[in-house]
């Protein structure tokens, strides 16, 4: 497919192509069409805590929004694109387990938005696994998620019900423990996977309308760098930071154009974007 030049709003409650699964916070109320202001993501404010990751990290819109996102994309589903749930016995370290809980969030919105129910139950698993390695354990036990999703696993609004609730709980324990570092390590794998998956599939199908999504990362990743940059010197952020930064230097040279803020990337820049983000994610899945 030739595709000269792709033109997007910059719009954050579309930013990444797939939900960012249990990374996300919000009602499942929301409506896909009623955008999060990108003066609102600029601010990145929250009442309940001072912490700049924390806020960034509770701005971003709900999975239920960014599914509906997704959804519309015309996505299918690719067996073998997403992390292997059979990968998760190799991850030994918090800094793994973390950031392999975000990624195993994204497969797991990715599988059930795509009615996949044997690998989202098993994406489940994996979350649930490395959850109670991270001491999250009574997230689980408390309303029974894992049971309550095998027993929905057919019908897709249920199981979208206990993710966004058991996300809910997870904001909670995230908040109540300070885990300002776990917390960015965790959107940081599911952003990667998600962008990853993105340009993957890209190769195939619906070209030019991935594209478009994956050029509105220039917004987020922006937002994430200003938080990250904190960090960058920390042993569990210094090769991510490295990486995102090269990421973040090739998002900054897409032009913003108009007075309607269009993006304008060529296939030569999606191309690198796509093989940039592959690097970061073998760093995180292994």
């Amino acid at each position: 497919m030739n595709m000269k030049t792709i033109f997007s709003h910059l719009k954050v409650f579309s930013a990444v192509v797939f939900i960012i699964a249990l990374v996300s916070c919000g009602s499942n109320k929301e409506d896909e069409n009623n955008p999060v202001p990108q003066d609102t993501a600029k601010t990145v404010a929250l009442k309940d805590t001072n912490s700049a990751a924390q806020n960034f990290f509770y701005s971003l819109p709900s999975p239920l929004v960014m599914a509906r996102v997704f959804k519309k994309t015309g996505l299918k589903y690719e067996e073998g694109v997403a992390n292997s749930p059979d990968n998760v016995s190799k991850y030994t370290s918090i800094q793994s387990k973390t950031l392999n809980l975000g990624v195993y969030s994204a497969d797991l919105a990715y599988a059930i938005l795509n009615k996949q129910s044997q690998p989202a139950t098993k994406y489940m698993e994996a979350v649930k696994h490395l959850s109670d390695d991270l001491g999250m354990s009574t997230l689980f036990s408390t309303e029974n998620y894992l049971k309550r999703f095998k027993n929905n696993i057919d019908k897709e609004d249920s199981l979208m019900n206990i993710v966004s609730e058991l996300k809910k709980e997870m904001d909670m324990f995230m908040r109540d423990n300070e885990t300002e570092k776990q917390t960015l390590l965790i959107f940081v794998g599911a952003w990667t996977e998600n962008m990853y998956i993105a340009t993957q599939i890209t190769k195939e199908v619906n070209k030019e309308k991935i594209a478009m999504r994956v050029a509105e990362q220039k917004y987020i990743l922006n937002n994430l760098m200003n938080v990250i940059t904190t960090f960058q010197n920390d042993n569990e952020f210094k090769d991510l930071y490295l990486k995102l930064n090269e990421l973040k230097a090739l998002f900054d040279k897409l032009t913003v154009q108009g007075e309607e803020e269009k993006i304008i990337m060529d296939e030569l820049q999606l191309k690198a974007i796509t093989e940039k983000t592959r690097d970061l994610r073998k760093i995180i899945v292994g």
